[in-house]
């Protein structure tokens, strides 16, 4: 997909790693409720420039929710599998006031399940305090979701590579994902999509992006061709070898990308590793954890599970050039 989705706060980072996103995707959005278009003071001033110069969109979510047959159904099925001493957990998490503020308008009639559940408390008729690690859950689960939607269309990116265990674990045992081929792989990639170390200011990046844009989409839509083939190998060693071997292929075009960067008043170039979660294995049917929940939340739609076939996030080593 040419198209990226923020996740899990509303305002975007002033980083690197968000300069990347905005580089190497056509279009990047961040999931923004409606009062915030009215308050827009609510957002940070980067996320509101970026939206100025239309290097941001906003992503409604209650403009698009009511097309997911199984909304709330598939996320509570997701919590109800989890053992009963995860609950009790996450509920003593909860009292302890270790929490995530969600709006209203994301969560839906789930903010009041939750509640029900002692896994959320309500702030006011906008914001609802959820237990952290639940709060990290549906937030995936809603950025996953929003992405598979006409409109949306958008690979789901954030800024934690935690962000991203929920959809490489089962919810009622690990062992079991161990014993089965799990049908998401997480890869981590190294030294392939080259971006300033520091920060850029806006108009040099979208002059930049209006220039170079369309080469460093084929750059990217050429990798996530080759790492979803990747994640397809069963030997590990195999998947090590080939891995080490498409970087060395690409050396190439990462220079020629690094070049333009330099040549473009971009600066330093930093090569952040990131990792991407591979959503569907050819061949492979069945789904784990919030995979599951979100192809489930499609189904009446007859979606496949990968037609959003990766998810981003960021890697805290870097190794800068």
């Amino acid at each position: 997909m040419d198209n990226a989705l923020y996740f899990p706060f509303i305002s975007v980072p002033e980083s690197p790693w968000f300069t990347r996103i905005l580089l190497y995707w056509d279009k990047v959005g961040s999931i923004i409720p409606f009062e915030f278009v009215k308050a827009p003071d609510l957002l940070s001033r980067y996320t509101t420039d970026l939206l100025t110069d239309e290097l941001l969109v906003q992503v409604h979510p209650g403009q698009y929710l009511h097309e997911v047959p199984r909304f709330r159904e598939s996320f509570v099925c997701f919590i109800e599998s989890l053992p009963t001493h995860n609950i009790m957990q996450r509920r003593a998490s909860l009292s302890a006031h270790n929490t995530f503020r969600v709006h209203a308008e994301k969560m839906q009639d789930i903010a009041d399940y939750l509640v029900e559940v002692k896994l959320a408390k309500k702030v006011d008729c906008s914001w609802c305090d959820v237990e952290k690690k639940t709060a990290g859950e549906f937030m995936g689960y809603l950025a996953a979701l929003l992405g598979k939607i006409e409109g949306v269309d958008s690979t789901p990116v954030t800024d934690t590579s935690a962000n991203l265990d929920p959809f490489l674990l089962a919810s009622q045992s690990a062992e079991r994902v161990e014993i089965r081929l799990a049908p998401l792989r997480k890869i981590v990639l190294e030294q392939l999509l080259p971006v300033p170390a520091r920060q850029v200011a806006i108009a040099t990046l979208r002059s930049f992006k209006q220039k170079h844009g369309r080469l460093l989409r084929q750059f990217r839509y050429s990798i996530e061709q080759e790492i979803t083939d990747i994640a397809d190998m069963v030997d590990p060693d195999l998947q090590k070898h080939r891995l080490e071997a498409f970087v060395a292929e690409k050396k190439a075009e990462v220079e020629e990308i690094a070049a333009r960067l330099s040549e473009g008043g971009i600066g330093d170039i930093v090569f952040s590793k990131i990792c991407a979660v591979v959503a569907s294995i050819p061949g492979v049917n069945a789904l784990f954890g919030l995979a599951s929940a979100v192809y489930s939340a499609l189904s009446a739609k007859r979606q496949h599970p990968g037609s959003s076939a990766l998810l981003y996030a960021a890697y805290v080593q870097k190794e800068i050039r």
